[in-house]
């Protein structure tokens, strides 16, 4: 809470002068504490003296005009406690720094103080209890809310007290009540990035009765109001909120702000985290509806409106950076957009309820002639011809201020209708529609007196590793006199940001949480990071996964077709052998973790992508090539009289062609793991990944061992033939092992590398090159195809 600006007429100091992720309410923490530079704060950060400059008509605004209810049921003002109030956390912010205590659901009592002075005048103006008779809520479409209130001291007087928006409120002010500085005041404070509402009251006959009051509706309460000041909320941001858009829109994401807050507010706000530049010389415009000329929607001429420079008056002045709204143009903004000619754009809720208006109404006359036709002002946002007008607008926007819960869901279905892929971050009710319209929805849980804990903790923390980090020798050994004080004070503030985390894990879910399917416990926009940082890191396992199975499904094709028919097969403990390896390295390709920064490079979005398609064909290929050089260098050393193994459907029987065509396809499978896995920039390199690394060497190391017999032993448990020696190779020719054919084909260059080199070398010179070719392909595709 900032303060209270009294309804004087005193003018501020004004100057002379990818993808799309939005983001509602839910970058700022609401502020509990006066403002610590209040010059009347005592020692202990009370602001009782302050608080006797503001007239009680002010203060009955202040802590009657409110919605809070109480969980302890009626209490006294000596145990009344503020983690008692549930509502919106302002409303506590703005009791607390009163000193007013909620006794129960309606009533509400000034500090003890006031409550037991001896000195208190029956006739001052001093004020009691407060009795809270009715309430009228707020809504996002009036801006406002009002409550009928009665004084419980010796002047039972009754109230009409109100609060809203500025630009609502006055025009329910008695006109004589409005100072001359009230528009300048308010949007001076906007433009800082404060919140700011309007406060109003009048005294109701105390010959009418409340309940005749309630029959007559607000709009007879809320007319010819005293305006009783400004109330002034500032709200800091949430510390890692510049961060993590900062990161957000470097990996090329567009990130934009949809909020309740009036446009120079929002605008302020976007500007400190970064979705606005905070460059001086690009102005920031807004989308107005303006007099003047028509334009044109659709080639049907409307009322006009334009985009001008945010916070300024339509007069003259203006004229002449006015851009107007038309199709033309937008395409003309699109591209000072991108120059930095402007800064941004923002656009209010009402703005893009009218402008959907008038498309709709343009296309009606245009079809009916003229004729009338009946537009629901509920849906019109979301009728197809406002959302055609729509989409051509909003991904220019980056502010969308002033928008009621129906607003902000219509602008979500058109960035989705634009072909923008929607990410949608909030924190409350009014964001249910919107969380559930985007295609990834993420509630956030709003606790702000746990968020108050956790910061105090987090900033205590940050500030003894700043001590110990920095200062000078004469310091440092100061330091280690005070190790043990800071020891402690470390420990006490680590055990408070456990309380924190455990508390908001004990948070009942709200009705965002129900329409959104993620919901971070974590009161940071950082879960936009984690979920894209994750999702990336899911997709491309999958991807991965995909690959591994469709190359792994043509090699064993291969072996159960065309090498089943030359008479390969596989024993019992292979079969179980490359199950448990298989399932192992499945298990554990998914152990990668996300990377911490986001890549502005994309994933691709499909198995049945070209580049998958391709690199699968490719894989297989090699694979194919060298299984078949293998499966004929081993066929010589057959016997088909004596092996009832070469038979299809004979029995298994170790021998050359078995042991070696196991070995070159499980070393084919094992080597789609390697050149499958994607790494970097979406997830830990392979090395990265440590039990994977570690599990495929071994898996080499074992096929390596088994080819060259270096331990017999796992030859004999895999059911391994010994492998023919360099004295037992015929040099002369390589037979076919086609009987029927009676031919014998000459292999010129089998029969010379296994003549320098042996059965044994050639079999391991054709994994080699069987792993490298097929991981030189991928990387090669993945050069080619840039993904």
């Amino acid at each position: 809470l900032r303060g209270v600006r009294l309804p004087f007429p005193l003018p501020p100091p004004l100057a002379d002068g990818g993808d799309t992720i939005s983001i509602s309410d839910s970058l700022v923490l609401p502020s509990k504490e006066s403002s610590s530079d209040d010059e009347n704060a005592d020692d202990d950060g009370n602001t009782s003296n302050s608080r006797e400059t503001i007239p009680p008509e002010t203060i009955r605004v202040m802590v009657g005009c409110q919605s809070l209810a109480s969980l302890s049921g009626y209490g006294t003002v000596s145990n009344r406690a503020s983690g008692n109030l549930i509502g919106d956390p302002l409303e506590k912010a703005v009791i607390d720094s009163c000193g007013w205590s909620l006794l129960s659901n309606t009533v509400v009592a000034p500090p003890q103080s006031v409550l037991s002075s001896p000195n208190t005048n029956p006739n001052s103006n001093s004020l009691g209890m407060i009795n809270i008779e009715h309430r009228f809520a707020f809504t996002s479409k009036l801006k406002r809310m009002t409550v009928i209130a009665t004084d419980l001291g010796p002047k039972k007087k009754t109230w009409a007290l109100a609060k809203g928006a500025p630009e609502t409120l006055k025009t329910l002010f008695d006109a004589s009540t409005v100072p001359q500085s009230y528009d300048s005041v308010s949007r001076h404070h906007m433009s800082l990035g404060q919140r700011v509402l309007a406060m109003g009251y009048k005294e109701l006959s105390s010959k009418v009765p409340v309940s005749s009051w309630k029959k007559r509706g607000r709009e007879a309460v809320e007319s010819n109001l005293t305006f009783a000041g400004f109330l002034i909320l500032d709200c800091p941001l949430k510390p890692d909120s510049r961060k993590v858009i900062k990161e957000l829109r470097s990996s090329g994401h567009d990130v934009v702000m949809i909020t309740g807050d009036a446009v120079l507010t929002a605008a302020e706000v976007a500007r400190q985290v970064g979705i606005i530049s905070k460059s001086k010389k690009a102005e920031t415009y807004e989308l107005r509806q303006v007099s003047g000329d028509e334009s044109d929607i659709d080639g049907i001429a409307v009322p006009k409106f334009a985009f001008v420079p945010i916070g300024a008056k339509n007069d003259k002045d203006l004229i002449e950076k006015q851009i107007a709204y038309s199709q033309p143009n937008l395409a003309v903004l699109k591209e000072m957009l991108s120059a930095s000619e402007i800064a941004a754009v923002c656009v209010t809720g009402d703005v893009l309820t009218n402008l959907a208006m008038e498309a709709v109404r343009a296309r009606a006359l245009s079809e009916n002639g003229g004729g009338d036709s009946y537009i629901d002002m509920k849906s019109v946002l979301l009728h197809p011809d406002a959302q055609r007008t729509l989409q051509r607008l909003v991904p220019l926007i980056s502010v969308f201020a002033r928008h009621a819960p129906r607003q902000k869901e219509a602008v979500i279905a058109a960035f989705n209708g634009a072909g923008r892929y929607t990410l949608m971050c909030g924190d409350g009710t009014n964001d249910v529609g919107a969380l559930k319209m985007s295609h990834v929805g993420i509630s956030i849980i709003s606790v702000p007196d746990v968020e108050a804990k956790q910061r105090e903790a987090l900033d205590g923390l940050a500030k003894i590793r700043n001590e110990e980090d920095g200062g000078t020798k004469k310091e440092k050994k100061g330091k280690k006199k005070k190790k043990k004080s800071r020891k402690k004070v470390w420990e006490e503030h680590v055990k408070a940001l456990a309380e924190a985390e455990e508390e908001l894990n004990s948070v009942s879910l709200g009705d965002a949480s129900v329409a959104s399917p993620f919901t971070s416990r974590v009161t940071s926009i950082r879960c936009t990071k984690d979920v894209l940082q994750r999702g990336r890191c899911t997709l491309v396992t999958m991807l991965q996964i995909y690959k591994v199975l469709g190359v792994n499904c043509l090699v064993n094709a291969l072996v159960l077709s065309s090498l089943h028919l030359v008479g390969a097969k596989q024993g019992d403990s292979q079969l179980t052998a490359v199950g448990l390896v298989v399932a192992s390295l499945f298990f554990f390709i998914t152990k990668g973790q996300p990377l911490d920064k986001l890549s502005k490079r994309r994933p691709p979005s499909s198995i049945l992508s070209v580049q998958a398609l391709v690199s699968i064909v490719v894989q297989f290929g090699i694979h194919f090539l060298c299984i078949m050089a293998v499966t004929n260098m081993s066929c010589t050393f057959l016997d088909p009289k004596y092996d009832p193994s070469l038979v299809p459907d004979g029995a298994f029987n170790p021998n050359t062609l078995n042991t070696a065509t196991f070995l070159i396809t499980v070393q084919a499978t094992v080597t789609t793991f390697v050149v499958n896995y994607r790494g970097r920039p979406y997830m830990q390199d392979l090395h990265e990944n440590k039990i994977m690394m570690r599990s495929l060497q071994l898996c080499y190391g074992l096929l390596f061992i088994c080819a060259l017999e270096i331990f017999p032993p796992i030859n004999d448990m895999l059911q391994l033939a010994p492998l023919p020696s360099a004295s037992s190779i015929d040099m002369s020719m390589i037979k076919d092992t086609d009987n029927s054919s009676g031919q014998t084909i000459k292999l010129d260059v089998l029969n010379s590398l296994l003549g320098i080199i042996g059965f044994k070398g050639s079999l391991c010179l054709f994994m080699v090159l069987d792993s490298v070719v097929a991981y030189v392909a991928e990387n090669a595709l993945l050069k080619i195809f840039d993904v």
